[in-house]
Order: C-alpha cells, then structure tokens, then sequence
C-alpha cells in the first residue's frame, strides 16, 4: 500500500526575495548576527534542542569519521548547538549565500572540529554528491524559499539513508509577520512543516516547540530520517 500525505496549501512564494536581495541584508547584518542570537537566547535554545532526548536518540552514531552539513550556515549558530551536545568532534561542512557570515562561521567554529569546509552558495543546488552526510541541519532558511518542499528535498538528496534531518524554522504568526516587513519571510505552522518534511522523503518526523523565551513564540524545531 502506497501512503499519500495531503499537503496543506502553500503556493509557490511568488513574493519571495531575489537571492542578491537576501546576500546584501545578511552581508549588511553579519557582523551583529551571532550576538543578536545569544541577546534573544537562541544560542542556548539551539543547544537545548540538541540535548532534546528525541533529537539525541538521532545523533548518537556520530563519531570523529561521521560528515554533517549545515544549510544556512550563517555564523555556525545552530552546528554549534549540535557539536556541543555530541561527545566526540565531527566533519562540519556549511554552505551559505553570505561571505562575511561564513568568516564569522569559521572563526566560531574553528576550535569545535577537526575539519570545516565552508562554501559560498545556494541551498538549493548543493555542491555535494547524493548521500554524502551523517546528519543535515538547518535554521532559518526555509522561510526564504520561495519552493520550500524542492528545497526539503535537495537536503534529503545528500542525506545518508536512516540520517536525520534537523530544522528550526519561524512560527506563523504576530511574530513572523512583523519580522517579514524587512526580511519577507514566510513562517509554518507545525502540521505544514511536518508535511513538507514527509514529502520531501522523510519517516518518522516530528515537530517541537521551543521551551522558553523568544524561541518559544517566534520558532518550531522539527526532525525526521531519510526513508531506507
């Protein structure tokens, strides 16, 4: 029997912004990133995320050979919430629009892995060979896509099978509205990112809302495995 997954409407993001749009407000932003996140607690979000048991049960077989790859790096927020909840170093690759992130990234990073490969590029035509990570993450990137579920499944592509992949993306709402006078985000409800999750090819998903905080009105964390 053939399982079928009704997806909630979401037209494709004729509003979205342009790619250069995007680079120039994350290059313009890069260098107050990393400490906007840690004022609004969202670094220490990202890492009880990652120590969610649920989430940790995915991480356990990672060890120093395992590869992940962080989509949206941005200044390495969310790799470093996963590298500070596993006990041994991985690969970390990171691909992003943004050069003056990606140098952020690499100096937040440099002293948690053994080996980073960052990558200037789009997320949405990944530079990398079908099944090649351990564990693909991302953070508030989806909302920028104006074909969310073709994103979903470029990440799925490069994803080993049985591998999780992790997401935070904005919650609809006051919130998200209010952010996307200057961003143009989109934000997701829980039921439509879990949607998107399973037709992009992934089993055994889930969704989670954030504990306290900003996190808690303004984000949902969602994972789920790469089918065989």
């Amino acid at each position: 029997m053939q399982l079928t997954t009704t997806l909630p409407p979401l037209d494709r993001w004729k509003t979205a912004p342009s790619i250069d749009t995007l680079r120039s407000r994350y290059d313009a932003s890069a260098d107050q990133w990393h400490d906007n996140l840690a004022r609004l607690g969202q670094l220490h979000d990202y890492e009880l995320l990652f120590e969610n048991p649920v989430v940790g049960d995915r991480l356990c077989h990672l060890d120093q050979t395992s590869h992940i790859l962080d989509c949206g790096m941005g200044t390495g927020a969310f790799s470093l919430g996963l590298l500070g909840s596993i006990a041994q170093p991985v690969h970390v690759s990171g691909i992003d629009i943004s050069t003056p992130m990606l140098i952020h990234a690499q100096q937040n990073l440099k002293h948690c892995c053994p080996k980073l490969d960052l990558r200037w590029g789009d997320i949405r035509r990944l530079p990398f060979a079908d099944a090649s990570f351990d564990a693909v993450i991302f953070a508030h990137v989806l909302e920028h896509m104006a074909d969310p579920v073709a994103t979903l499944c470029e990440m799925v592509r490069v994803l080993k099978p049985g591998a999780p992949l992790i997401g935070s993306v904005t919650r609809k709402g006051l919130g998200q509205l209010l952010m996307s006078l200057r961003w143009r985000n989109r934000g997701y409800a829980a039921n439509q990112l879990n949607a998107f999750l399973q037709v992009a090819g992934l089993e055994a998903v889930r969704s989670f809302d954030y504990g306290t905080g900003w996190s808690k009105w303004m984000c949902i964390a969602a994972i789920g495995v790469k089918r065989g």
